[in-house]
């Protein structure tokens, strides 16, 4: 399944600004391969390095699920996985700390790229600085868009270029959707995946849909911890390009984007 299209050079696209932007959460995470040292005095000591700007500690314990595949088949087992979160004093930004993984989130309002930019910079020189030479295993920027509607009905073709199509001998109307698209990039070395799902109204008389878009590293062999952040800026961008290339002018003007 693909459609191509003649390659032409582009100009660099223009960042759009929003005075209500759609994001309800955005996080930048980087994992790191087992051999990648860890042991239990390394959280107080990446606390040490970020406690100015996040001075909140809190014990963070996630059930996640373990999966083994054996003769017999798939096993899955819950998996108590702790960690810590350290919080700056508004809550809205973040960052999670779990073995051999740090991730940066921040909750609307955002800041825009220039305000979140920073915290991502800072949390990683922090864990480089405690644990230096991380072998790179996986980094993802993943943007949670929630965009809600005052009325029951909507058409998606008039709001977003990303949509389920529904054939003209199939029922026009349906009350729920997930469609998913997963694009290569840089060469498959990382992968963009873009997610128009409906979402639980906030209120009666509502529409809301998610518009979830997730850049992730593919191919970790390809990249250093010294290139991480030139990695995530890079991703940025592209995740930039999906979020306006997934909506109309009519669902920006919704927006009210910042001239």
């Amino acid at each position: 399944m693909s459609s191509q299209m003649p390659k032409t050079s582009k100009p660099p696209m223009r960042e759009r600004k929003y005075r209500k932007p759609p994001i309800v959460e955005v996080v930048c995470e980087f994992r790191f391969k087992p051999s990648t040292p860890w042991d239990a005095t390394m959280p107080g000591l990446i606390y040490e390095q970020l406690k100015k700007e996040f001075p909140k500690r809190r014990a963070l314990r996630n059930v996640g699920m373990h999966v083994q595949v054996e003769q017999k088949g798939v096993l899955f087992q819950p998996q108590m996985e702790e960690g810590t979160q350290f919080l700056r004093e508004d809550e809205w930004a973040f960052v999670q700390l779990q073995p051999r993984r740090i991730s940066v989130h921040h909750l609307a309002p955002y800041p825009h790229w220039e305000g979140f930019k920073p915290l991502i910079e800072k949390a990683y020189k922090a864990y480089l600085e405690v644990v230096p030479d991380p072998a790179i295993q996986r980094i993802g920027l993943r943007y949670i868009n929630k965009i809600d509607f005052n009325t029951t009905e909507v058409d998606l073709p008039t709001f977003f270029n990303f949509y389920p199509y529904v054939g003209r001998e199939l029922p026009q109307q349906y009350t729920a959707f997930n469609l998913q698209l997963l694009f290569p990039h840089a060469k498959g070395r990382d992968g963009l995946q873009m997610r128009l799902s409906n979402a639980p109204p906030e209120r009666e008389n509502a529409v809301s849909i998610l518009l979830d878009l997730d850049y992730f590293l593919v191919q970790s062999e390809n990249i250093n911890f010294e290139q991480g952040l030139e990695w995530v800026e890079n991703a940025h961008k592209n995740i930039l390009a999906a979020f306006e290339g997934a909506i109309t002018e009519q669902l920006r003007q919704q927006f009210e984007e910042e001239k």
